[in-house]
C-alpha cells in the first residue's frame, strides 16, 4: 500500500482487512503485535501515542480506560480507527513535526513507520520530546541486513527495471518486480536504529528482532496465495513454528540482528 494523505476509505478499509483476513496477513499482524505489545505498560496511569497508528491495530490492546492518542498522515486511516475503536483521540500529524507538546506521553509506540520518513534523525528526536523524562519509546522498523531489503533495493533501482520487463509480459500489473511503491524506503539495522536514539536522548534498554517466517516473500511472489487454496493447515503449522522460533531467538545473539523486523526500546534521558 502506498502510504499518503490522499488514502481513500476503500484503501484504508483494504489494509486493516489484509491483516485479519488470510494467513498471511494474521502471522505478519501478530509477529508484530506480540513483541510491542509486551513492550509497553498498558495500564489505566499510562498515556500513550502510536505515532503512525494507522487503522489503531495496536491501540485495540490499551487498557480499559486507558487515554491514548493515535496521529497518523492519512485521514482516512484515522476514521477508520475511531470507528473500530469508538474511543481515544486521533489526530493527523507528521513524524517529524509532531503537533504535541513536550513531555506529553508516558509512552509512544511507532511501527513500521520511521522506514518512510526521509528525515529519520528528527523523526526519533520529535518522539523523544513528547516523551516524558523516563517515559518509554518503542519503535519497530523493517531490518535493512535481510534478503528483504535486498529485494526492495532490486525494486527502487534501475536493474529493477530491467528483471521486471519479463515479469511484466508474463504477469503484467501482477510482476513482483514492478515499481517499488513508496518513493522513499529506507530500513536500518539494529546498531543504525540504536544510534538514532543515542543520538537522541533515549537510553537503548531492550533490542530484538521480529518475524522469521517472511511473510514478503509470500505476499510478493504469491507464494502465501497459492499454500492458502492448497495446503492451508501446513501453512499455519509453518507460521506457528516460526512464532514460536521467534519468541525464543529474538533477544539472542545474531538471531536478532537478522530476523526481518527489528524492535529497539529506549528510555527518555533527557
Amino acid at each position: 500500500m502506498v502510504w499518503t494523505k490522499n488514502v481513500s476509505r476503500e484503501t484504508a478499509s483494504e489494509y486493516r482487512d489484509s491483516l485479519t483476513e488470510s494467513l498471511v496477513g494474521q502471522y505478519s499482524d501478530y509477529s508484530e503485535q506480540y513483541p510491542v505489545v509486551n513492550s509497553i505498560a498498558l495500564d489505566r496511569s499510562s498515556f500513550l501515542l502510536d505515532a503512525g497508528c494507522g487503522t489503531g491495530r495496536f491501540l485495540a490492546h490499551t487498557a480499559p480506560g486507558q487515554r491514548f492518542v493515535g496521529v497518523d498522515l492519512s485521514l482516512e486511516m484515522l476514521k477508520a480507527a475511531k470507528r473500530d475503536l469508538g474511543r481515544g483521540y486521533f489526530v493527523v500529524g507528521e513524524l517529524e513535526h509532531l503537533p504535541f507538546e513536550d513531555q506529553k506521553f508516558d509512552q509512544i509506540i511507532s511501527v513500521r513507520v520511521l522506514q518512510h520518513v526521509a528525515n529519520q534523525a528528527e523523526a526519533l528526536n520529535e518522539l523523544s520530546r513528547v516523551c516524558q523524562l523516563g517515559g518509554g519509546v518503542v519503535v519497530l522498523c523493517l531490518n535493512s541486513w535481510t534478503l528483504h531489503c535486498v529485494y526492495k533495493n532490486i525494486r527502487m533501482s534501475r536493474l529493477g527495471k530491467v528483471i521486471d520487463l519479463p515479469f511484466q509480459l508474463l504477469l503484467g500489473n501482477r510482476s513482483m518486480f514492478s515499481k517499488w511503491p513508496y518513493p522513499y524506503d529506507s530500513y536500518c539495522s539494529m546498531p543504525e536504529l540504536c544510534h538514532l536514539f543515542e543520538q537522541a536522548g533515549l537510553m537503548v534498554e531492550e533490542r530484538k528482532g521480529g518475524t522469521l517466517g517472511a511473510p514478503w516473500f509470500f505476499s510478493y511472489f504469491y507464494v502465501g496465495r497459492i499454500m492458502e487454496r492448497i495446503a492451508p493447515i501446513l501453512l499455519r503449522v509453518f507460521f506457528r513454528i516460526c512464532f514460536f522460533v521467534e519468541k525464543r531467538l529474538a533477544s539472542v545473539f545474531p538471531f536478532k540482528y537478522l530476523m526481518d523486523k527489528i524492535i529497539v526500546r529506549g528510555i527518555r534521558q533527557q
